[in-house]
Protein backbone atom coordinates (compact mmCIF):
# COMPACT_ATOMS: atom_id res chain seq x y z
CA UNK A 1 0.00 0.00 0.00
CA UNK A 2 2.78 2.42 0.93
CA UNK A 3 4.70 1.48 -2.22
CA UNK A 4 1.63 2.19 -4.40
CA UNK A 5 1.21 5.60 -2.80
CA UNK A 6 4.89 6.42 -3.35
CA UNK A 7 4.61 5.37 -6.99
CA UNK A 8 1.51 7.53 -7.36
CA UNK A 9 3.31 10.45 -5.72
CA UNK A 10 6.28 10.02 -8.08
CA UNK A 11 3.97 9.83 -11.08
CA UNK A 12 2.09 12.94 -10.03
CA UNK A 13 5.35 14.80 -9.37
CA UNK A 14 6.57 13.93 -12.89
CA UNK A 15 3.28 15.25 -14.31
CA UNK A 16 3.66 18.45 -12.30
CA UNK A 17 7.25 18.88 -13.53
CA UNK A 18 6.14 18.30 -17.12
CA UNK A 19 3.32 20.83 -16.77
CA UNK A 20 5.66 23.41 -15.24
CA UNK A 21 8.10 22.93 -18.13
CA UNK A 22 5.30 23.36 -20.68
CA UNK A 23 4.00 26.40 -18.81
CA UNK A 24 7.46 28.00 -18.87
CA UNK A 25 7.74 27.41 -22.62
CA UNK A 26 4.24 28.79 -23.21
CA UNK A 27 5.13 31.94 -21.25
CA UNK A 28 8.23 32.44 -23.43
CA UNK A 29 6.13 32.12 -26.59
CA UNK A 30 3.48 34.52 -25.29
CA UNK A 31 6.12 37.05 -24.25
CA UNK A 32 7.73 36.85 -27.67
CA UNK A 33 4.43 37.31 -29.46
CA UNK A 34 3.48 40.26 -27.27
CA UNK A 35 6.52 42.10 -28.59
CA UNK A 36 5.36 41.40 -32.14
CA UNK A 37 1.93 42.95 -31.58
CA UNK A 38 3.09 46.50 -32.25
CA UNK A 39 5.00 45.38 -35.34
CA UNK A 40 1.95 43.55 -36.73
CA UNK A 41 -0.33 46.47 -35.90
CA UNK A 42 1.97 48.86 -37.77
CA UNK A 43 2.11 46.50 -40.75
CA UNK A 44 -1.68 46.25 -40.88
CA UNK A 45 -2.00 50.05 -40.84
CA UNK A 46 0.55 50.42 -43.66
CA UNK A 47 -1.18 47.75 -45.74
CA UNK A 48 -4.53 49.44 -45.18
CA UNK A 49 -3.12 52.75 -46.35
CA UNK A 50 -1.50 51.20 -49.41
CA UNK A 51 -4.80 49.59 -50.41
CA UNK A 52 -6.10 53.09 -51.14
CA UNK A 53 -3.50 53.47 -53.89
CA UNK A 54 -3.80 50.06 -55.52
CA UNK A 55 -5.76 51.20 -58.61
CA UNK A 56 -3.51 54.10 -59.54
CA UNK A 57 -0.31 52.23 -58.74
CA UNK A 58 -1.47 49.25 -60.79
CA UNK A 59 -2.25 51.48 -63.76
CA UNK A 60 1.28 52.90 -63.73
CA UNK A 61 2.80 49.41 -63.41
CA UNK A 62 0.61 47.91 -66.13
CA UNK A 63 1.33 50.81 -68.48
CA UNK A 64 5.05 50.42 -68.03
CA UNK A 65 4.89 46.66 -68.50
CA UNK A 66 2.80 46.95 -71.65
CA UNK A 67 4.30 50.02 -73.31
CA UNK A 68 7.52 51.14 -71.63
CA UNK A 69 9.92 48.33 -72.42
CA UNK A 70 11.40 49.33 -75.78
CA UNK A 71 11.95 53.00 -74.94
CA UNK A 72 14.86 54.81 -73.35
CA UNK A 73 14.92 55.51 -69.62
CA UNK A 74 14.30 59.21 -70.19
CA UNK A 75 11.26 58.53 -72.38
CA UNK A 76 9.90 55.94 -69.92
CA UNK A 77 10.23 58.48 -67.12
CA UNK A 78 8.29 61.02 -69.20
CA UNK A 79 5.60 58.39 -69.93
CA UNK A 80 5.24 57.62 -66.23
CA UNK A 81 4.97 61.29 -65.37
CA UNK A 82 2.28 61.79 -68.02
CA UNK A 83 0.35 58.75 -66.80
CA UNK A 84 0.59 59.85 -63.17
CA UNK A 85 -0.73 63.31 -64.09
CA UNK A 86 -3.63 61.76 -66.04
CA UNK A 87 -4.48 59.33 -63.24
CA UNK A 88 -4.50 62.21 -60.73
CA UNK A 89 -6.69 64.30 -63.05
CA UNK A 90 -9.21 61.46 -63.10
CA UNK A 91 -9.36 61.60 -59.30
CA UNK A 92 -7.84 58.17 -58.76
CA UNK A 93 -5.63 57.77 -55.71
CA UNK A 94 -1.97 57.28 -56.51
CA UNK A 95 1.02 56.90 -54.21
CA UNK A 96 3.21 59.99 -54.51
CA UNK A 97 6.35 59.25 -56.47
CA UNK A 98 5.28 55.80 -57.65
CA UNK A 99 7.67 54.60 -60.33
CA UNK A 100 8.73 51.44 -62.11
CA UNK A 101 12.40 52.52 -62.24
Amino acid sequence: MLREKKDLLDSLQKQIDGCMLKLGRANKIISGLAGEKSSWTETVVKLGESMNFIIGNTLVAAGMMAYGGPFTAIFRQALEEEWRDKIKSLGLPLKEGISMK
